[in-house]
């Protein structure tokens, strides 16, 4: 079972993430041609409120509009039925038009989770799409680096785990435009790889590959020359791998020395890490 703070770092990358990749999304995996498509406000409240992981409003080639409605599930949940209907009704009430259901299931387990209920007096189901039984080429075909990154979550079709890393690692090379944005990239492959338990195969492959890095842009070892927006952009990209380095040392027995790896920080700031977390839960106890 995936510590909650695990989850919530996947949550953040897919929000982080699909806007940019939801075009290749919306016709290599869910076969809808979408001609026109809007963001949606993601709260729904009437007697208590919910917050759907993505909602847009889509117009497709043939001229309907609906709501789009994407669950992204980790795990197996037994009330995801009942969540989903749930969400088709407050979707239905609020904006009166059809209503399009997807949950896309990143687990590396086969899911048991219902789709469909027929009751007297009720029909109702919603697509429920195993993203390991899509050929992992399908994520790889796209030009966008956020959607090359969920060819880890796909099927290799019997192809070498670390050959089909080696190619997502490189196709994201290829559509990255600066170390700063290769650099959150390979992060959020670092937070996906642990779903499929390669994260041997992928610090393998990175040590051969580092040069894609340079240690002089590389925001670790960058040491104030960088200024305006790409300061930013440091900080914010030091900021997530303190947080992930964080995660790690609550949530998992890793060692000092593989999460600094995870992480993409040095040892001793891990360790200065975790003292500061022990140091903190005395406090609060």
């Amino acid at each position: 079972m995936q510590n909650p703070s695990c989850s919530s770092q996947y949550d953040k990358m897919i929000k982080e993430n699909m806007n940019e990749a939801m075009p290749d999304i919306l016709s290599g995996v869910l076969g809808i041609q979408a001609a026109r498509a809007e963001d949606l406000a993601e709260r729904i409240q009437y007697t208590k409120e919910r917050i759907p992981d993505q909602l847009k409003k889509i117009t497709d080639d043939s001229g309907e509009t609906f709501v789009l409605h994407i669950e992204w599930q980790l795990k197996n949940d037994a009330e995801m039925i009942d969540r989903m209907l749930e969400y088709r009704a407050m979707l239905r009430r609020k904006y009166r038009i059809n209503i399009r259901q997807y949950v896309l299931f990143m687990g590396k387990t086969t899911s048991t989770m219902i789709n469909r209920i027929e009751e007297r007096d009720l029909k109702f189901r919603f697509h429920l799409i195993v993203l390991y039984q899509i050929d992992y080429k399908v994520f790889l075909a796209s030009e966008k680096p956020e959607q090359k990154i969920l060819a880890v979550l796909g099927d290799f079709c019997k192809e070498d785990p670390e050959t089909v890393l080696r190619k997502i690692i490189e196709g994201i090379k290829a559509k990255t435009k600066g170390s700063l944005a290769g650099q959150r990239y390979m992060n959020q492959l670092r937070i996906l790889v642990q779903l499929r338990n390669l994260e041997t195969q992928f610090n393998h492959i990175m040590e051969s590959v580092s040069t894609f890095f340079k240690e002089e842009r590389d925001p670790y070892y960058i040491r104030g020359f960088q200024k305006g927006t790409e300061k930013a952009a440091i900080k914010a990209a030091i900021r997530a791998s303190s947080e992930f380095a964080e995660r790690l040392i609550e949530g998992t027995d890793h060692t000092d020395e593989v999460i600094a790896k995870l992480a993409g920080v040095t040892v001793p700031f891990v360790k200065r890490k975790r003292r500061a977390l022990i140091k903190k839960k005395n406090i609060n106890e």
